[in-house]
């Protein structure tokens, strides 16, 4: 049985969106998911053919799949793969047997190596796609942010901009779609003056919700007739599970398989799979708190209560935490190269806003901190 949740209204909103025709669009969509909450499925399963009905081009590629490999040289390869897939009998054999170079519209590409360094070779080689096409193209890149950890890559981000820019100068001809796992490092991409998408925003991708919960008891009661589903108790269990379809599905089939037990049952063996995922994931995150140094537990902490990060307070007592209560506050730069250690960590465990804000990469954990405050039990022993 498909366990898939379509989305197809926001599949088309997105679809609307990057290829220009819907009010405010934008030629480039920053779209941040945390990992396992279905970004990559709504991508591929709901975007991507909601693109193909608006009669796009769409070249789909993920980073995370080979993160050794140079991000510039996948991004080429998806791109020059569409272009010799396009360009008829010869181009396709030329990229079969490995030929280097294939003439299109009077100008050559080496397929091996289209637009690694930025400049014309990429914003060519989109165009002449765009003509054989014969329709809008975009370009959809998962897990982004991993372009981020390899510095050689960036120049293929500014060609990438730059050929948007041009080949958009008389309506939407290319799109571009890069999403992640990681909105700290995705923020890298469109803030600051070396950014190459600068200006551009980060959109959070709606975490699937009560809809989802009810398209899953329809399919248990299609697969198990007779059997009674409560949506509130399912909606209960799937928040345990951190709002990650793929843990929450593998332990409702288990609970609804048919030597698992009896039927009243179910709801019951659901909540106890859910309830050991809560506390695997709960010692997971004390062994990531006590892992941490005096002043990043303090630094943490700050963060999970909301309380100002680089105030002189703050430093106090950061300094406390380092030397004891007779020690000198710390300097806001060693402060601050402190969180980013936090920040730039994998995973991550703090994230940046654009506008300066701080909260926890996995918003499981502030859950996890506030359970700990009501129980007086912070910080964890």
């Amino acid at each position: 049985m498909d366990l898939h949740f379509p989305r197809p209204q926001l599949a088309k909103d997105v679809a609307c969106a990057i290829l220009g025709r819907s009010l405010f669009s934008q030629p480039t969509l920053f779209l941040a998911a945390p990992r396992r909450t279905g970004k990559s499925q709504f991508i591929n399963r709901d975007v991507i053919p909601a693109l193909q009905a608006l009669g796009a081009c769409v070249i789909y590629l993920d980073l995370w799949k080979d993160q050794d490999a140079d991000p510039a040289e996948l991004i080429a390869h998806a791109i020059a793969r569409e272009l010799a897939s396009r360009q008829g009998f010869m181009a396709r054999t030329a990229a079969a047997i490995g030929l280097q170079r294939v003439s299109i519209h009077g100008v050559e590409f080496d397929l091996s190596d289209v637009g690694r360094a930025a400049g014309a070779s990429l914003s060519d080689a989109l165009q002449a796609l765009h003509e054989a096409a014969q329709a809008p193209i975009v370009l959809i890149i998962d897990e982004a942010q991993h372009v981020i950890a390899k510095p050689d890559a960036m120049p293929v981000m500014f060609a990438l901009k730059s050929a948007r820019d041009t080949m958009n100068i008389h309506g939407r001809k290319l799109g571009l779609i890069m999403s992640g796992s990681d909105r700290d490092k995705l923020l890298r991409l469109v803030t600051g003056n070396a950014a190459p998408f600068l200006g551009s925003d980060i959109t959070e991708l709606p975490h699937l919700g009560e809809d989802f919960v009810k398209h899953t008891a329809g399919l248990l009661a299609l697969e198990r007739p007779g059997w009674n589903f409560d949506n509130a108790q399912l909606q209960d269990a799937f928040q345990k599970f951190a709002h990650q379809p793929e843990f929450f599905l593998r332990a409702v089939q288990l609970a609804s398989a048919a030597f698992a037990g009896p039927a009243a049952d179910f709801h019951e063996r659901l909540g106890l799979a859910a309830d050991a995922f809560e506390a695997a994931r709960a010692a997971d995150y004390v062994a990531t708190y006590k892992a941490m140094t005096p002043i990043q537990q303090a630094m943490l902490s700050r963060v999970l209560q909301g309380a100002g990060l680089f105030t002189q307070d703050a430093l106090i007592e950061y300094g406390a935490a380092r030397d004891g209560a007779n020690s000198q506050p710390l300097s806001p730069g060693t402060a601050r190269a402190l969180l980013n250690q936090l920040r730039e960590q994998s995973p991550p465990i703090i994230w940046r806003s654009a506008h300066g804000e701080y909260a926890t990469e996995d918003s499981g954990m502030t859950v996890w901190y506030h359970a700990l405050v009501r129980q007086k039990a912070w910080p964890p022993a």
